[in-house]
């Protein structure tokens, strides 16, 4: 298939492995600072619940997500009339999405203005703040799903490039079309396609219990979030026994 950028990090252990051995200087580490943006109500959500919610794949906006390229769409049907898979491509296709759940950080060592605008959609938003070595931590507790945590790699999928998707076709979704590098995406990827399909079931994803306080770095709020809500963040966090930093945004800070 050849090799890619992609990392997957194994979640029972903290080791890295990366697809490429290349220096890149873009690959993820424990260390690396991961951005979650949220609005005030899931903020709340959040508190309240110590969840995350993972979306599943055919529910995404974007139509490339999950998509294959014309190389392992042969490879696919091929495999399909030898015998060796049940599902022929279409369904293959189908079956991926629908059995694969997924949540999204933002790679990034600063807070973004595009992501404020995009996904904190109002001046009462957050940004709640992790590391890759955090948050393979607090997902591993999760022992009933596959779990891994990938490095998105933005591709032209229309161009046929060479996707590594071994050792299982999971990996499609560490791919993402280039339209969105701007993103720089981390994605925490859940695996239930060996799972046995519940009759009609249609659920739009999962929502995980987690630690947040082993999760959270730091909560960052809007920069053009009013003093109230400020304040209502602070004294909310306090009150759920939340004991990381939260702080305004540096963009907020006035120049010289």
């Amino acid at each position: 298939m050849g090799t890619s950028v992609i990392n997957r990090m194994p979640i029972r252990d903290a080791r890295l492995v990366d697809a490429d051995r290349r220096s890149t200087g873009e690959q993820l580490r424990p260390d690396t600072v991961l951005w979650r943006y949220l609005d005030a109500a899931k903020l709340f959500d959040f508190f309240e619940n110590s969840t995350l919610f993972f979306c599943r794949a055919d529910h995404f906006s974007d139509k490339f997500e999950g998509a294959f390229t014309p190389s392992l769409r042969t490879q696919i049907s091929d495999a399909h009339a030898r015998g060796e898979i049940d599902y022929d491509y279409e369904q293959f296709k189908r079956r991926m999405r629908e059995s694969v759940f997924i949540n999204c950080w933002h790679r990034n060592q600063d807070d973004s203005a595009a992501m404020w605008a995009l996904y904190g959609k109002s001046e009462c938003a957050v940004a709640l703040t992790s590391t890759v070595g955090q948050l393979a931590a607090t997902v591993a507790d999760i022992a009933e799903h596959k779990i891994s945590i990938a490095r998105v790699e933005y591709v032209k999928h229309w161009s046929d490039p060479k996707l590594d998707v071994s050792p299982d076709y999971t990996r499609i979704f560490a791919y993402k079309t280039k339209a969105y590098e701007y993103e720089k995406e981390v994605r925490v990827i859940i695996d239930r396609t060996r799972d046995a399909p519940a009759p009609g079931l249609r659920q739009p994803g999962i929502v995980v219990p987690i630690d947040a306080g082993r999760l959270l770095r730091s909560i960052v709020i809007a920069p053009d979030a009013p003093p109230w809500f400020e304040n209502l963040v602070r004294q909310s966090a306090q009150r759920y026994g939340i004991r990381a930093p939260v702080r305004r945004s540096r963009l907020a800070t006035d120049p010289i």
